[in-house]
């Protein structure tokens, strides 16, 4: 049997020891991008509850343009891993190009009709008029930069599916530290306000965007070329990754609806409820990263040990990830449960947005400890080239069930706010059962050969 890619090397001889080393990169990573809306909420947090109110009404929009970019890169990503498990080496190549080729694409279309159609949507929302103007002020600005977005989301997904996360964990790094210079000069010394916060993430996305594009184009030191035997377009290999990639956006999009309908739901509440909405659910993708971290590295892992054909690795690695991923979420369950006040004064003061994001905080973290079923269940499905099931567990968390039950509980019976929180901590636990349930059984089957090594 040939010799694995360098970057995937220490997985093939110790799978979990290689997991890890995928793993803690990207958690550094998405710790980083994370916080491109945690420093903005922070010093928009300084201008009141309004600019906070309307820089979480646009929270939506940013996730479905992330949605979509991230869901073409797990396409790629997983496209490339087994590609290289199989030894197909110019496939992985020509994977690289397309999926670049779809984040342009997407790009251009996403600036067009995001700015075009944003006052009219922002409108549906019915929102308190000062967070309205600020809405539309902040998103404006992340829209007409939708493009950096995209070309860096597929570029760190293209270094990731070749086993390298060090190098997106080093690009994003940058990012924030810029993001975190430009924000106080743009907002507070320019005096441009909310518009200041977006500028500085536009800026600071497209310069590290470039880094990227210059390092996958011209280092020596890559697996996979994009540059190498491309085409302008690609029709099988471009299939390959929108049969993933597809489903996985249309799942992340199942959640930017959802966080919109929410928005929509929690709107007439007030001010105070509509902040404290968008600091919870701020607060919670922090403690999510090493979840979210291990589930992408788990994208790349079973993509590499499916191409490769050692389905009992697979097995290894989930049982190994569910583990470590229980025993964390238990532990932040503990922690949000006694000290959300402390956690939430970081970004406010305010006593009737800490009152009701405490409530928040304390529903949903009594669910954390399921979801790493969920998560990696998904991730899982996506790692084999099997996109729609992460895409049917996203319906069942957010459209069957989180948004349905909200408007049930809030519309139709009357009961209080706490219902909308415990309405996304029933879908958060049935699309967790159904998501375990449903991977294990695939293990258990025989998984189709890619080609092997």
């Amino acid at each position: 049997m040939a010799s694995p890619p360098p970057q995937y090397a220490l997985l093939d001889a110790h799978p979990e020891k290689g997991l890890v080393a995928l793993a803690v990169p990207m958690i550094v990573a998405f710790l980083f991008q994370t916080g491109f809306n945690i420093v903005d909420t922070i010093f928009v947090g300084r201008l009141g509850a309004d600019a906070i109110a309307g820089v979480s009404l646009a929270f939506p929009f940013q996730m479905f343009v992330i949605a979509v970019g991230s869901g073409l890169g797990i396409g790629a990503q997983s496209l490339i891993a087994r590609c290289l498990g199989a030894g197909r080496t110019r496939e992985a190549h020509s994977a690289a190009a397309q999926a670049l080729l779809l984040a342009v694409v997407s790009g251009g279309i996403t600036t067009a009709l995001g700015i075009l159609s944003l006052r009219a949507l922002l409108s549906l929302l019915s929102p308190p008029p000062g967070a309205y103007a600020y809405g539309v002020e902040y998103l404006f600005v992340i829209l007409s930069g939708s493009m950096f977005v995209y070309l860096n989301i597929i570029s760190n997904a293209i270094l990731r599916g070749e086993g390298d996360t060090r190098r997106p964990m080093k690009f994003m790094a940058t990012a924030a530290v810029i993001n975190t210079v430009l924000d106080p000069i743009f907002i507070f010394t320019f005096g441009w306000g909310v518009a200041g916060a977006a500028v500085a993430t536009v800026v600071s996305r497209a310069i590290v965007t470039g880094l990227a594009l210059h390092y996958l184009f011209f280092s020596k030191r890559t697996t996979v070329r994009p540059a190498v035997g491309a085409r302008l377009a690609d029709i099988p290999v471009l299939g390959r990754i929108v049969d993933v990639g597809l489903p996985a956006s249309l799942s992340q999009l199942a959640m930017s609806l959802s966080l919109f309908f929410l928005n929509g739901i929690v709107s007439p509440y007030g001010r105070d409820a509509l902040a404290a909405f968008g600091l919870g659910f701020r607060v919670e993708s922090v403690v999510f990263l090493p979840m979210i971290g291990m589930a992408s590295a788990f994208v790349s892992a079973v993509g590499y040990f499916k191409g490769s054909g050692q389905q009992e690795k697979i097995r290894h690695i989930h049982r190994y990830s569910m583990r470590f991923l229980v025993g964390f979420m238990c532990l932040c369950s503990l922690t949000f449960f006694l000290f959300p006040d402390i956690i939430l004064s970081v970004f406010t003061d305010e006593a009737g947005v800490l009152a009701m994001g405490r409530t928040y905080l304390r529903v949903l973290c009594l669910f954390y400890p399921v979801l790493p079923l969920s998560f990696l269940a998904a991730s899982g499905f996506q790692g084999m080239g099997k996109g729609y099931p992460s895409l049917f567990l996203a319906l069942i968390r957010s459209g069957f069930i989180s948004v349905p039950c909200a408007l049930l509980f809030t519309t139709y019976l009357g009961l209080p706010l706490p219902y909308v929180w415990l309405s996304i901590a029933l879908g958060d636990l049935l699309s967790s059962l159904v998501g375990h349930a449903w991977f294990m059984t695939a293990l258990r089957e025989r998984l189709p050969d890619e080609g092997g090594r």
